[in-house]
This record gives structure tokens, C-alpha cells and sequence, in this order.
């Protein structure tokens, strides 16, 4: 269930532990689905030296497409394109976007502002944003859900997937005053101020209501909860936060707090 309005950034923090804990006991299958992909994916970068290397490869297109399906990303309203095009944009992404760069990024530690290779991570990752979420591209309509879920499945250490009835409500449900990144500047984190609201509601706004933006300003927020939370437990390390979920094999932050927030 989606957080109640105006909640703040210290009740997810307290309460972290304890959702993802009800998230597990009631979403076993997405577990489940979840740790297949994951393992598939890193033992793919392991076998083909590298993220990119493993993206070249059809096995890693068809992994993304059956999670995507398992995550009922292949609905009536919402169809994926077919394996083969899929694969082929996969192909694009590595084109266009500096991949192994970009998986090198920590959010734990760093904005987005920080250099990647002759661009910024946030200018790299607004191109990427805006590519996946495109129609015709991984799914016919296109739209946030698919574009951040396609992008999760790439980078799952960095990025959150956002949906229309969980994760998108309880965003827009945070305390106007807690709404920001590290530093409380979203200037200083993305390297560019934002424009408009950063945490619009997603009930009944259509599958184009959160940009470019409001993606990567929800990474910031994550990132600032983790900070949050390292605090409030006295600094204990990036590992004590992943043991908060280690027995599903959690592949980061994002997916930790996704189920705090869900």
C-alpha cells in the first residue's frame, strides 16, 4: 500500500525494515521472478567481461523481455514490441549511451552531476530515459513505466522503477518539505535546476506523466533516504543497508526502498 500524504522522510526511513519485510511476505512470485533475473544478469556480466558486452548478446535482450512480461509489463494496454526489435533497440542504447561508465556510478555517494566520460551521468541518463520511454521502442505505447523498468533491468543499483499505482502514488505522497536530494539542491545534484513539480501524481494522469526530470530527481530522493538511514543507524555501511533484504538477493538501493515504498 502506497504511503499516506505528506509523509516524511524520517517515517520511511523507521519503517524501512519493517515494509520490506510485508513487501516479501506478500509479493513471494515478483521475488522470485526478481532473483532469476538478477542472477541471469550477473552471471552474464561475469561470463562476457563486462555490461556492455553481455547487452550485445540475444540471451541478455530475451532475459530483459521475460522479466518485463513477469512483471506484467505485456498487458492489453501496454504490449511489448516483438523479441526481435526489442533486441535491436537494445543494440541502440549501446550506440548512443555510455553504458560501462554508467554502471560504474555510485548513488550512494555521488550526484548526478559527476562527469561520464565527455557528458554528466544525469545527461546520460535523461538521453536513456527518453529513449526507453518512447513508443514503439520496448513497448508499443511507450511511457514512464516501461521506459524506468527497462532501465532498472540495466542499471538496478541505480535506477527505481517507477509504476502508476504503487511506487509513482507514494512519491507524490512525500512531505513538500523532504522532496529533495543530498544537500537538499536539486541544482547541485542533477547539475541543472528541474522545472515543474518533481513528484506529480501518477493516478489517472496518463503513461507520459512523469519526464525526464521527475526519473532522475526520484533517484536523488532514494539517495537521500539511504544518507537518511545510514545516520539514523549510526553509519554502519553500504552492506548493513543490503542485509536489510539480503535473503532475496536485493541488487541495491533502489529495489530495497522500492519495497519500503510499495
Amino acid at each position: 500500500m502506497p504511503v499516506e500524504e505528506n509523509t516524511t522522510i524520517k517515517t520511511i526511513v523507521d519503517k524501512i525494515a519493517f515494509n520490506v519485510k510485508n513487501y516479501n511476505l506478500d509479493n513471494k512470485r515478483y521475488n522470485i521472478d526478481y532473483h532469476r533475473f538478477i542472477s541471469y544478469r550477473s552471471n552474464g556480466i561475469k561470463k562476457e567481461n563486462g555490461l556492455s558486452n553481455w547487452l550485445k548478446k540475444s540471451e541478455a535482450s530475451n532475459s530483459i523481455f521475460i522479466f518485463l512480461r513477469n512483471f506484467n509489463m505485456n498487458a492489453r494496454a501496454s504490449k511489448l514490441v516483438e523479441i526481435t526489435t526489442f533486441h535491436m533497440n537494445i543494440q541502440k542504447i549501446l550506440k548512443n549511451i555510455d553504458v560501462d561508465c554508467l554502471n560504474c556510478f555510485d548513488m550512494s555517494t555521488s550526484p548526478l552531476s559527476v562527469q561520464c566520460g565527455t557528458s554528466t551521468v544525469a545527461d546520460e541518463l535523461k538521453k536513456l530515459f527518453n529513449y526507453c520511454a518512447s513508443p514503439g521502442i520496448f513497448s508499443y505505447s511507450g511511457g514512464f513505466v516501461i521506459g524506468s523498468k527497462v532501465i532498472h533491468c540495466i542499471f538496478p543499483h541505480i535506477c527505481p522503477m517507477i509504476d502508476a499505482h504503487h511506487i509513482g502514488i507514494s512519491l507524490n505522497r512525500i512531505h513538500a518539505d523532504d522532496y529533495f536530494p543530498p544537500g537538499n539542491s536539486w541544482k547541485d545534484y542533477l547539475g541543472y535546476s528541474p522545472i515543474g513539480k518533481l513528484n506529480p501524481s501518477t493516478q489517472g494522469a496518463g503513461r507520459n506523466s512523469w519526464k525526464d526530470d521527475q526519473f532522475l530527481c526520484s533517484i536523488g530522493f532514494y539517495s537521500r533516504i539511504y544518507q537518511q538511514w545510514q545516520k539514523d543507524n549510526g553509519e554502519p555501511g553500504i552492506d548493513a543497508f543490503l542485509k536489510l533484504d539480503m535473503r532475496n538477493h536485493c541488487s541495491g538501493i533502489p529495489r530495497i526502498i522500492e519495497k519500503a515504498l510499495w
